[in-house]
């Protein structure tokens, strides 16, 4: 979850536009309030990977029409935990548009009542604790969910016709998830970009440190063994370079 005191002075990142493209795939990531969301173009294609805050949807709906896509044509919203600054924004296209919403069925509670106050949250370090409780009580409008990822990988293009896996990876949360586009791959908090540079980093609330390093290193070696560009829901984007290098020198 963003940490907003960290960021005070930053104001220049608090909303940007990058893009990136291999031969079939767009990749559009559109940050507001700090959080990304991913937009995944392919031909007439297009899916959204988290949704941001919900006091910010609307604006997020304006950046994707910039890009060019028109947000009723989404072919769905994959949402990668329950967070407010994650999932907070669905339901405003949901609502509108009728999206299709794809999340994990471990974070049920959160999408069913909007609120995660009493979901397990550790910080890691100074600044997640000063910011915990602001960020453990957001809310957002509950969302339902129109396809739930369970314990095995889902098919993309059976979906959205995109190319891709919708792969479960609880750690973050129980019902975290990370999409796998081949030489992309979004993944949500399983850890972040620093604040500052180009470096990866433990994200901010992690319980579990040592299960957090077991779940980068699989999706480095096999989870996502083509990606060379991976999307953080915060910061970034990272190289694979930039995960090892987190993963050798790793001290929570």
């Amino acid at each position: 979850m963003a940490l907003l005191v960290a960021l005070a002075g930053c104001a220049s990142l608090s909303s940007a536009h990058t893009s990136r493209a291999d031969p079939s795939l767009q990749v559009h990531t559109l940050r507001e309030g700090y959080a990304n969301a991913h937009l995944i173009v392919q031909g007439q294609r297009s899916v959204l990977i988290d949704s941001g805050l919900e006091e910010n949807a609307q604006a997020l709906e304006a950046r994707i029409r910039e890009v060019g896509v028109d947000p009723a044509t989404l072919d769905a919203i994959i949402i990668t935990h329950g967070h407010a600054d994650h999932a907070g924004g669905a339901e405003h296209f949901q609502r509108l548009y009728g999206t299709t919403i794809i999340a994990g069925t471990g974070d049920h509670g959160m999408y069913a009542t909007g609120q995660h106050r009493d979901e397990p949250m550790c910080p890691v370090g100074s600044v997640a604790e000063g910011r915990m409780e602001d960020d453990r009580h957001q809310t957002y409008t509950p969302v339902s969910i129109d396809i739930a990822v369970e314990d095995q990988p889902l098919d993309l293009h059976k979906i959205a016709g995109i190319q891709g896996q919708i792969v479960p990876l609880p750690g973050h949360t129980p019902g975290s998830l990370v999409v796998v586009f081949d030489r992309f791959a979004a993944v949500g908090d399983l850890l972040r970009g620093e604040i500052l540079g180009s470096d990866a980093a433990i994200h901010f609330y992690m319980c579990d440190l040592e299960d957090n390093r077991r779940d980068i290193r699989a999706l480095l070696d096999t989870l996502a063994p083509k990606a060379d560009v991976f999307l953080a829901g915060h910061f970034g984007p990272l190289d694979r370079s930039d995960l090892e290098d987190l993963l050798a020198d790793w001290s929570p």
